[in-house]
């Protein structure tokens, strides 16, 4: 997921075996041989050759014994073994609950991971019928409230690295260099408000809002959001007495929570977001 160097190349074979890997992952339903082969334009025996390997390795598992595929176990234990890095994901476990239970939204705790921002951890609301969230999610930081509340308090010359970085390496959702002032405009209302919101295309009154979440140096590292059905895309007292406690756990034990990659310069980190439309 994390990578600094450029890795030797590999045979065709294999590369039709991890795209038809991200596919499903990205997918948000089961997929057949047939839907696949069109969407990936590769042939039906060679993407029935990497669903058997995937399958027989518990990368991917047929859907309710169906001929269709979603993710088998072993990504799940992967990203197990990859969120456990962060000494915050099993720390935040109480709170993050407690604070769906009194909402009834769902809860997300995103962590920095150089110019991206990771889902480390959360929990589902009563009232929420909708969200398709996973532990291991991965969002570029100008993209969406929570991501977006980490990077508004990152310093000017953070945001402008972040810039250029984005308009050379991000696609989707496009940053080019002539965008940057826009966004600049958008991150400071987010530091004017001090929390980041945003309506959600599923219903009205729905909206995500996402408060920064600073560590015992007073530096914003991760963020906290709340999604779902409420009248004012507002911080509530629940959500911002969660964010204390939080904090709360950061101050009282700094060296726990320090970033697993706070070692890796940020531009050495890139990560590869699958999206539906890639394949279109």
């Amino acid at each position: 997921m994390v990578g600094s160097r450029r890795r030797p190349a590999i045979n065709s074979s294999a590369l039709h075996v991890f795209d038809v890997l991200r596919f499903v992952a990205a997918a948000p339903e089961a997929l057949g041989v047939t839907e696949i082969s069109r969407r990936l334009n590769l042939p039906a025996s060679t993407v029935h050759r990497a669903l058997s390997s995937l399958e027989e390795t518990d990368f991917i598992q047929r859907y309710q014994n169906t001929p269709s595929f979603e993710l088998g176990m072993m990504p799940h234990l992967l990203n197990r073994a990859f969120l456990n890095h962060f000494a915050l994901h099993d720390a935040s476990r109480p709170m993050l609950h407690v604070l769906a239970s009194e909402t009834g939204l769902t809860v997300s705790l995103w962590h920095r991971l150089g110019w991206y921002a990771v889902r480390i951890g959360g929990a589902f609301g009563s009232q929420d019928v909708h969200h398709r969230a996973r532990f291991g999610d991965t969002e570029q930081l100008h993209e969406g409230p929570g991501p977006s509340a980490i990077l508004a308090y990152l310093q000017p010359q953070e945001r402008e690295a972040y810039a250029r970085f984005a308009a050379a390496r991000f696609t989707d959702p496009p940053l080019a260099p002539g965008g940057w002032p826009e966004l600049e405009r958008e991150l400071t209302q987010v530091r004017e408000r001090g929390y980041a919101s945003q309506a959600l295309p599923i219903g009205r009154d729905h909206h995500a809002v996402a408060l920064p979440v600073r560590d015992a140096q007073e530096r914003v590292v991760a963020s906290l959001s709340v999604e779902g059905a409420h009248e004012q895309a507002r911080p509530t007292k629940a959500l911002l007495e969660a964010r204390e406690a939080v904090e709360a756990r950061l101050r009282a034990d700094p060296e726990r929570f320090v970033s697993p990659f706070a070692h890796m310069a940020p531009d050495d980190i890139f990560i590869r977001i699958p999206r539906q439309g890639d394949a279109d």
